[in-house]
């Protein structure tokens, strides 16, 4: 048989074409009346008899009528049982195109038989009687990437993953399938793809080590009028790259590890996140203009120079400002020694930087100065250090001039510290007493002691309160 409309041939058994789709339907040509109609035409034939041969033949076109009639009467029935087969036929096979229990029942059988190609066409038809049956399209997909047939296999398990009819079960079994056939051939650029389209969190949370999302910043772009720690951060496995010049960073740029500083100028930051998986996420630009009034240099106002006697080194604090400063020629910063008064000078050359700090934790610029301080005396500091020892193993305070002292494991010494000049006193070298234990580690005892830099006369050395001192001769 074939489709009226495109003239395919028509297998047995199927009732629609399967180019176009055509139902095909059997109609019979059959009147119910067909007795009436037979009566009729042999009582015209018995007349026409009658009328051509008289009444002579009258009998004789009788009796052949009536076995005329027999005979038509057996056609019709025949004719009639014959349509009734047929309807009953078209009825099964109708029965059987719309059944979509009798579909899938076929389907399987076709796969217990080995046979995927017919439980296809099954399945598939199955589909135009129920669209939103999700186990229909899982079967199906099965089939097809048994039979590699991938498109077709992915466009079922997408159709999935979009339906508003699928539950969320059903989408993380697609999604799993999707993301194992992509997997299985490296493609993880399509994975990232998928699951940046995921809405479902618990697919999302599953394989995200395949995810490449975008940097996230912790500022947003714009005008500030502070320093800013810029930080990058990434919510998977991978590592960040970033520029300051405003081209694409890639594998061969600075990799993001600490926050960003961003003082006084205008920046573009550029980022991008690249999984374990060398999956590259966008790209993401972002304009920072940092406009910060910085503290001024700190006032230092003893200017640098040569020095013969004993001078302190004062620097001018501002409000809440902070000062620090460092002796061995570094920049100081918030960790270096704080300003807190006057600095006796120490002897010889140094070099003293100081840096100001706003509350607001930025920096000033460096104020710096070169010291160089001689005393006109023979005397010197470690002579000074010697006689307080001396002194001390007089008083009983130690007992030798390695500073043991009775059952003490540790050690008492007597160390330089700087020069003073004490008003209406002189100028004074101040020793500092320190306790040393076994290990080394070496604590002031909160004891000073001063001796004049000129008569190597000794004195204990007591504050009186008022940043004055008081000294007590030993």
């Amino acid at each position: 048989m074939k489709c009226p409309k495109c003239g395919n041939e028509i297998k047995d058994g199927y009732l629609y074409c399967e180019i176009c789709g055509e139902d095909i339907h059997i109609v019979p040509d059959f009147e119910p009346e067909i007795e009436y109609n037979i009566e009729k035409t042999l009582s015209g034939i018995v007349e026409e008899v009658a009328q051509e041969t008289g009444d002579a033949f009258k009998e004789e076109a009788e009796h052949a009528a009536n076995n005329r009639k027999k005979m038509l009467l057996f056609v019709g029935l025949s004719v009639l049982c014959a349509v009734m087969i047929a309807a009953c036929v078209i009825s099964v096979r109708v029965y059987q195109n719309r059944s979509l229990e009798y579909q899938l029942s076929r389907a399987e059988s076709c796969m217990s038989q080995g046979d995927s190609e017919r439980a296809v066409s099954y399945y598939e038809h199955a589909l135009t009687l129920d669209s939103r049956n999700v186990e229909i399209r899982f079967a199906l997909a099965k089939l097809y990437r048994e039979l590699a047939q991938d498109e077709p296999y992915l466009q079922q398990l997408l159709e999935i993953i979009g339906a508003s009819y699928a539950s969320e079960d059903d989408v993380e079994r697609a999604y799993g399938r999707l993301i194992n056939y992509y997997k299985s051939r490296e493609d993880y650029d399509t994975i990232n793809e998928l699951l940046l389209g995921c809405s479902n969190a618990e697919v999302v949370n599953t394989y995200q080590e395949y995810l490449a999302r975008e940097p996230e910043f912790s500022y947003q772009e714009g005008n500030y009028a502070e320093v800013i720690p810029l930080k990058l951060s990434s919510s998977t496995a991978g590592n960040i790259y970033y520029t300051e010049d405003g081209t694409a960073p890639d594998e061969n740029s600075t990799v993001y590890a600490a926050p960003i500083f961003l003082e006084t100028g205008d920046y573009v930051i550029t980022a991008v996140f690249i999984n374990n998986y060398g999956i590259k996420s966008d790209i993401v630009q972002k304009k920072y203009h940092i406009d910060i009034i910085r503290p001024s240099a700190p006032e230092v106002l003893t200017y640098s120079g040569e020095y013969t006697s004993p001078t302190k080194i004062v620097v001018e604090v501002h409000g809440d400002a902070e000062v620090f400063y460092t002796t061995d020629g570094t920049v100081p910063t918030e960790q270096s020694m704080q300003y807190l008064g006057a600095i006796p000078m120490p002897l010889g050359k140094s070099t003293y930087k100081f840096i100001t700090y706003g509350e607001d934790g930025i920096a000033g610029d460096v104020t710096e100065r070169e010291y160089e301080l001689t005393l006109h005396t023979d005397f010197t500091a470690d002579d000074a250090a010697a006689a307080i020892t001396e002194a001390m193993i007089e008083r009983g305070r130690i007992n030798d001039a390695a500073g043991s002292a009775g059952e003490t494991a540790g050690k008492y010494k007597y160390l330089y510290q700087y020069v003073i000049n004490i008003k209406d006193a002189g100028s004074f070298y101040v020793i500092a007493e320190v306790y040393e234990d076994q290990a080394g580690t070496q604590t002031r005892t909160g004891t000073s002691y001063a001796v004049d830099i000129y008569g190597g006369n000794k004195y204990k050395l007591l504050p009186d309160g008022r940043e004055n001192y008081i000294l007590e001769e030993i």
